[in-house]
């Protein structure tokens, strides 16, 4: 009988490892097997499989800080939406060898990206005429389907057969509808929410949810490896972004209690630096804390430390939150505490620090930082 739970695949700067889960089921093991990603060429139509059974046909060559097998092939890519994402994850694909063509309508993102090596164009249509993949990394849902669909969206103009990713947080619906539009215009789509924030985005370590037709999958595995560490193709569209909307409230929550717990640790007279090495050998460490941390000066790379400048801002973490809450509501499930934490960034931004980080939360407890931090 034919198991029909998604695989799993985990790609790192290395050779790639596969784990059936069906087998792993039956056997009580994981049972790795070589995976050649680069043996699918990105048209889909023109795919050229290679032999998957031994390790003797790799060979890799150094490229930038990535890394790519001897059968690359470089290709045309559409980047939509240059932020603090889009930035550090399109640098990768354009340090693995690829053209790489960008759109964004704020010109401070079109220059840093023009010094990446990204060429700046005006237009979805003028990116995406010939590319093999089109990219995009955007705010809302509501963004992703205007530059995906009608007229003047990429679905239209883009080649029969490439395939659309979003990397973007937008929502189970959403993905689901991207999908079904983008099978009737004659193209793939692969919805791929990722974890692990600018930080994640610059080392291109993040870990990505993809949600999709397996043969769209696999055809973009190869520039998915470019900016994801773990990547796990959990089922058709939609199923990344219901990964993500969980994972995001799991977070949302973490930050909120972090925060919290900060400003009440500085109230009580603890050293900040003391209070955050303890916690994260105790049993209140959590990846939120740990890595964003929410008083500035203990974590370098925290943006608290930073003038609170947005890695992820409260807008953004206020948004999966209440999707969250939504989908919680539709599935009858009690989600109180991600209620009260999306409450809590809701006023956050209602003060006007809604494009801050989501780190500003402290701010709005009344941490004191000195300087204060400006508003």
């Amino acid at each position: 009988m034919r198991c029909a739970r998604p695989s799993t695949r985990r790609y790192g700067s290395g050779a790639a490892s596969w784990t059936d889960p069906c087998a792993a089921a039956a056997t009580g093991l994981r049972r790795p097997a070589l995976l050649h990603t680069w043996s699918v060429l990105l048209v889909l139509g023109h795919s050229n499989s290679g032999s998957h059974d031994e390790a003797s046909d790799i060979e890799e060559q150094p490229v930038g800080d990535r890394r790519r097998p001897k059968e690359w092939v470089m290709s045309n890519v559409a980047w939509i939406g240059l932020g603090h994402m889009g930035i550090p994850m399109s640098k990768h694909f354009v340090d693995a060898g690829h053209e790489v063509r960008g759109v964004d309508i704020e010109e401070s993102a079109r220059a840093r990206a023009r010094e990446n090596g990204v060429e700046i164009v005006d237009s979805v249509r003028e990116a995406v005429h010939d590319v093999d993949v089109v990219c995009t990394m955007l705010p809302s849902g509501k963004q992703v389907t205007e530059v995906l669909t009608g007229p003047d969206g990429a679905f239209a103009h883009m080649p029969a057969g490439a395939v659309a990713v979003d990397f973007s947080t937008t929502g189970i619906e959403t993905a689901e509808a991207l999908g079904a539009q983008a099978r009737e215009q004659g193209v793939g789509f692969v919805d791929a929410p990722v974890s692990g924030g600018v930080i994640g985005a610059e080392k291109g370590d993040l870990a990505l949810m993809l949600g999709g037709d397996g043969e769209h999958v696999t055809a973009v595995e190869r520039f998915t490896k470019l900016v994801g560490e773990y990547i796990v193709h959990v089922g058709p569209s939609g199923r990344g972004q219901a990964m993500k909307v969980v994972n995001n409230a799991m977070m949302g929550v973490g930050m909120a209690v972090s925060c919290e717990a900060s400003v009440l640790a500085q109230r009580l007279g603890l050293d900040p630096q003391v209070f955050y090495d303890m916690v994260l050998r105790s049993s209140g460490d959590n990846w939120a804390f740990r890595n964003w941390f929410p008083l500035p000066g203990v974590v370098a790379t925290s943006p608290a430390s930073h003038g609170y400048e947005a890695g992820f801002m409260v807008d953004l973490v206020a948004k999966d939150l209440r999707l969250a809450v939504e989908l919680g509501t539709e599935h009858d499930v009690t989600m109180a505490t991600s209620q009260t934490a999306f409450e809590l960034f809701r006023r956050t931004s209602e003060a006007g620090a809604g494009t801050r980080d989501l780190t500003a939360l402290a701010l709005e407890l009344g941490a004191k930082v000195d300087p204060p931090a400006a508003g």
